[in-house]
């Protein structure tokens, strides 16, 4: 982290003392034109010109001759030769002032994931037999009891085992309002106390928590680079060398067949030189894709690497998971139907005790209704998707839906909620027991987000392992939605890859360890909600650290505007560099031409790239309790 403060002041240095040598420069230039002496632009040019000239040189020394540096260089000092002070200085001061306009944007959106890694914890305060020593977060093991108190940071995952506070997890999930936790909830590494003080039993190491791994996601991310940028960075190697020889020829071309004079000749050259440098590539384009992930870090959206906004800017279809992605993670227990021969308190017991051995939100909904006692569960098995088999009080329990109970052999009617509930079956020492009905909440952004995705022309699937009834009553409600309903993880896997990824590129959605096949599969995995869900983060190429659906939504605009900066700043740079290499053969382009051309183009394509930045209220933003979001 020190390190990142040590490189943000050294930049920030840098920037001042270019600028101040650019308004050095530029005053010199304008006094050179305002007072008829040349001779005064020579030292603006050189002023401006020192660092490019440092580079070039240390190009040739490492044998890469021709790069945009090279090319400004040869480029002014032919200007220089033929006499051209003044257009010489003016391309060398606007080229800089390019530079640093580039250079500047892509400082602030590296700020942005340096935000983000400058809020890892660097030490705890562990309780050692009644006494508090501070520690590094990497001494830090699973068992460790801290104490964090107001504005301090949660030094790696772990439960609360002593007070109540408010949490700011903003830098993690984009949400801007804090969330209140209590004894037994977990709380996450680098989330900031804001008022009361915990006592937390960290969970896990610092470097396996949550926050670590997106450190560890955002620096990745960084290194990758997009299709485009690596044809960018390929076609760069190969197209400068072909333009210092182009204009080589062009002075042989213009001197003997068109019988030019020499000055003439070597103008009209040097011009194509300045014309033809392809930092408005070369810059333009990788700065878009580092404002995007930028953009997307500050809400809580990040991907592993800039190819995947490519991937999604051409997904088809869209596929959600049902419970925790669309649909709330807390459920609330409704009612308890006893089968003859058991009691609803029986019925409870049994289920909220084999509810410990899953993860499930239906699971946890069971243990916060009911008080148990986890040494009362024996020998205990989870098979995705379908349900638990445990031993709870030596006696044997099925916790699942209507196929896992089929599957066990336990003979059942069939429920008469199942129509429009979410209903788990329990079954004791192989007998029916009864039916526990579930209340389900979609998230206050699921319809908004369905909403602009099929408007925008996407097709929505939803997959879930539930009944059919409470999968169709959710899709329903959302409207436009195809539904499968009753799908184990394997099946989720057939279905994409049998049916809905034959049909366009797929991003598939979900929250759980369930998804992971899925996840892995489609051709963009998204996880969601996934602060604690290691797996989901190992697997998925997008981690959205909010748990609202509206991220989606999202996650597509920033990748669709995306592209369409990219193609935008790719069609100008190439078209205007073509029309104006024609009008510098034909001698209808001046020097000064050539620098709009060139360094215009620059400032024009980061300026555009620039735009993922601006920030306009969604109007149902008050509505979800999310604050700002973006209307792309």
């Amino acid at each position: 982290m020190e390190n990142c403060e040590v490189c943000h002041v050294d930049h920030k240095e840098r920037r001042s003392s270019t600028l101040f040598l650019l308004i050095i420069s530029g005053a010199l230039l304008l006094l050179s034109l305002l007072t008829g002496k040349p001779q005064i632009s020579l030292l603006a040019y050189l002023l401006s010109g020192v660092e490019i000239f440092k580079r070039t040189i240390k190009s040739f020394t490492e044998l890469k001759f021709f790069d945009e540096n090279s090319l400004m260089s040869i480029a002014t000092l032919g200007a220089l030769f033929l006499g051209e002070f003044p257009e010489a200085a003016t391309v060398m001061v606007l080229y800089r002032l390019g530079e640093f306009i580039e250079h500047y944007t892509i400082d602030r959106s590296q700020r942005e994931m340096e935000k983000l890694l400058s809020e890892s914890p660097s030490y705890a305060w562990r309780i050692e037999h009644d006494s508090i020593k501070q520690v590094d977060v990497d001494e830090l093991v699973a068992g460790d009891v801290v104490l964090v108190r107001p504005g301090e940071k949660v030094p790696s995952d772990g439960i609360v085992i002593e007070g109540s506070a408010q949490m700011n997890v903003s830098h993690l999930t984009g949400e801007p309002l804090p969330q209140a936790v209590r004894v037994g909830e977990n709380v996450y590494a680098g989330s900031i106390l804001e008022n009361g003080i915990l006592k937390v039993r960290i969970s896990k190491r610092y470097r396996d928590s949550s926050m670590a791994r997106v450190v560890e996601l955002v620096r990745k991310a960084q290194q990758r680079k997009a299709k485009v940028e690596r044809f960018i960075t390929r076609f760069a190697r190969y197209y400068t060398p072909a333009v210092v020889i182009g204009a080589i020829v062009l002075i042989f071309v213009l001197r003997f067949a068109f019988a030019l004079s020499f000055s003439e000749s070597l103008y009209r050259s040097l011009i194509l030189l300045v014309i033809s440098c392809p930092c408005a590539l070369v810059l333009g384009v990788p700065l878009t894709y580092v404002t995007a992930l930028g953009k997307a870090s500050r809400k809580g959206i990040f991907l592993k690497g800039a190819q995947y906004l490519d991937v999604i800017a051409d997904v088809e279809n869209v596929v959600f998971d049902k419970t925790g992605t669309l649909t709330e993670t807390k459920l609330e227990l409704v009612s308890v139907q006893p089968h003859k021969g058991f009691s609803k308190d029986e019925v409870l017991f049994f289920a909220a005790h084999a509810g410990l051995a899953s993860n499930h939100p239906l699971s946890r909904a069971l243990s916060e209704s009911f008080r148990v006692d986890t040494s009362l569960l024996k020998d205990s098995k989870e098979f995705p998707g379908l349900g638990v088999r445990a031993t709870v009080s030596d006696r044997l329990v099925h916790l699942g839906n209507d196929k896992f109970l089929h599957e066990e052999n336990v003979e059942h009617p069939k429920s008469v909620c199942e129509a429009k509930a979410k209903v788990v079956h329990v079954g004791i020492d192989g007998r029916y027991a009864g039916t526990l009905v579930f209340k389900e909440k979609l998230k206050d952004t699921a319809r908004e987000a369905v909403k602009n995705l099929t408007k925008a022309g996407l097709k929505v699937y939803v997959m879930s392992g539930d009944s059919e009834g409470a999968v169709k009553e959710t899709a329903q409600s959302l409207d436009q939605v195809q539904y499968f309903a009753g799908l184990r993880p394997e099946d989720k896997l057939t279905l994409l890859e049998e049916k809905i990824m034959k049909n366009g590129t797929t991003m598939f959605v979900g929250d759980g360890v369930n998804d992971t096949p899925a996840l892995s599969r489609s051709d963009v995995g998204v996880a969601m909600n996934s602060l604690g869900n290691d797996s989901a983060v190992e697997i998925a190429d997008v981690v959205l650290m909010n748990a609202e659906p509206i991220q989606v939504w999202h996650l597509f605009s920033i990748s669709k505007k995306t592209r369409r900066i990219v193609l935008q700043n790719t069609f100008f740079a190439i078209a205007t560099k073509a029309l104006f290499v024609v009008l510098a053969a034909m001698g209808k382009a001046t020097m000064w031409q050539g620098v709009f051309a060139d360094t215009g183009v620059m400032i024009l394509c980061t300026l555009n790239a620039f735009r993922l930045f601006v920030v306009r209220l969604s109007p149902s933003a008050s509505k979800s309790g999310m604050g700002k979001r973006d209307n792309f």
